[in-house]
Parts: structure tokens; sequence; C-alpha cells
């Protein structure tokens, strides 16, 4: 379709060159309009297929939640009933993704970071604890953040028991043009984000308590 309306408009184009006529050029003009909204409308859809074929293979893993890229290249999953934390990743749309699993016992860390700057981190050394992520950096809270009027991104960070790669970053919003702080997309990002935030720090404060249990067990029996 998009082929056709090139052809028109260069036919129009040069019938208004060649002749003068503006009747042509309006044509033309339509003509062009008419290829953008289409142009607009196939990556449309072509995104809706891409979100759909994603969806359906992320649905061969058993969760009950789960969180994707908006490049549809990563995603997280958990599963409560297994007590699972997945993270997969792939190349290109056209690829499978590659899978790695952890249990929640195997998650240590969890924060959000606002434009690569940490905020409400939580560890199973505690509130801050023994930080891996970003150890030398400040941390934040989200009263730090007010000041911040556009964000350029928006993850989260984890890590977990994996000496090859013991740091997962998700994305949930990265753009080098930013988006205001106090938008109603930003606001919905945010929530997504730290409703994840808040999901993962209770299954490490989960782990904190088993171990701490343990330690007063071994501890009592002595």
């Amino acid at each position: 379709m998009t082929l056709i309306i090139c052809v028109l408009e260069i036919v129009y184009l040069f019938l208004w060159m060649g002749s003068g006529n503006k009747l042509f050029f309006f044509i033309a003009l339509g003509i062009f309009l008419w290829w953008i909204y289409e142009m607009r409308r196939e990556a449309r859809l072509r995104q809706e297929k891409i979100e759909q074929e994603t969806i359906q293979k992320l649905e061969k893993i058993p969760h009950n939640r789960r969180a994707v890229s908006d490049d549809c290249l990563s995603a997280i999953l958990l599963d409560e009933l297994s007590k699972t934390f997945y993270y997969l990743e792939r190349d290109d749309v056209e690829s499978n993704f590659k899978k790695k699993s952890y249990s929640f016992d195997e998650i240590y860390e969890c924060a959000i970071a606002v434009n690569d700057s940490i905020c409400s981190l939580i560890s199973k050394g505690g509130t801050h604890g023994w930080s891996i992520i970003n150890y030398d950096a400040q941390i934040y809270n989200e009263e730090d953040f007010k000041e911040e009027d556009t964000i350029h991104k928006l993850s989260l960070k984890i890590i977990v028991d994996d000496l090859s790669k013991p740091l997962i970053e998700f994305v949930f919003f990265e753009d080098k043009k930013g988006i205001e702080k106090d938008s109603e997309e930003y606001e919905e990002i945010w929530q997504e984000c730290k409703n994840w935030h808040q999901k993962i720090s209770v299954t490490i404060k989960r782990g904190s308590r088993e171990i701490e249990k343990i330690a007063v067990n071994n501890w009592a029996h002595n």
C-alpha cells in the first residue's frame, strides 16, 4: 500500500511541476498526508504483532506477574508459586529469549535507578546494608528527586546469585529527550517500577528473616 501511495505522490508532483496547476499540488499534498497516516498505522500494527508474539512466548513460562520492555527485547517474570524470578533477553524480535531463573533466596539486592542515580535500595544486609549496586555512590530517596524536572531513564537494578552476570538491569523507560516528571505517562511508568521494587523487596526481606531464623536456631542448639 505504501509503495502505491509513493508512486501516486511522485506522479502528481511531476504533473504539478509540469503544468503548474495547483490542483495537482493539493492532490500530491493529500497523498503525502495519506502516506504518513499509512506509515504510522503499519508501524502500530507491526508493533502490536510483535507484542502479541512476545506475550505468547512468555506465556509458556509459569508466572503470575511480568514486565516487558518497550522494545520487547527483555522481560522479567515472577512466579510466586515456585518462588522463582526469571530474566529473559534476546538480540532482536525474531530471536528466541535466553532465559535465566533464580529462586527468591538468590536475589540479594533491588534498587530503583532514576537517571542512573540509585534510590529506594533494599538488600539482604538491611535497607542499604552491604550494597553491591554502586557501593561508592550516595543513596537517594524519592524526596531527593523532586527537583528533577525531566526523567531520561528509569530502571530496576537487581543483584542475583550469578557469577557470570550478577547485576540485572531492567529498563522501564529510556529516552534522550526525556519525559516530564509530573506527566501522567511518567507517573504510570513510575508506579509500575515501584510496584516491582516493592514486590522484590518483600522476597528479599522474607529471605533475610529465614536466614535470621536459621542463625537463631543454630545458636540455640549449640
